[in-house]
């Protein structure tokens, strides 16, 4: 009677276990926008409704172009699925700072008070 030895399977199985788990923080989907930066932070949850308020001010709802008018009912939606999930606004650093605060408002008049802003911290050079 053979066995089969699966050793060298566990331990591949294992290395690509450690990439994905190292890798994933680092993949997150969405616009790229330059984010303001702040020396006290705290953790962002990765799960989370994501608005993105880029430097012309146009405002994404998980990657999706959404109108001003439209913001606080498809976030209202998204939040009524699952209310665990914070939601987090991605302002770029330049752009206009009332564009943010209209954002943050909208989902606030939904009567959504876990909102955060997503800062960067500085770079350490």
């Amino acid at each position: 009677m053979s066995d089969l030895n699966v050793t060298s399977l566990v331990d591949v199985t294992f290395v690509l276990l450690i990439i994905f788990i190292i890798s994933a923080p680092f993949l997150r989907s969405g616009l790229k926008v330059d984010l303001p930066k702040a020396t006290v932070r705290q953790p962002q949850s990765s799960r989370a409704i994501l608005i993105t308020v880029d430097r012309t001010g146009a405002a994404f709802v998980n990657g999706e172009k959404t109108s001003p008018i439209e913001i606080g009912a498809k976030v209202s939606t998204l939040h009524r699925q699952n209310p665990d999930q914070p939601i987090l606004i991605e302002g770029d650093s330049r752009a206009e700072y009332g564009k943010i605060v209209l954002v943050l408002d909208l989902v606030r008049q939904r009567g959504i008070e876990n909102v955060g802003l997503v800062l960067e911290p500085p770079s350490t050079r």
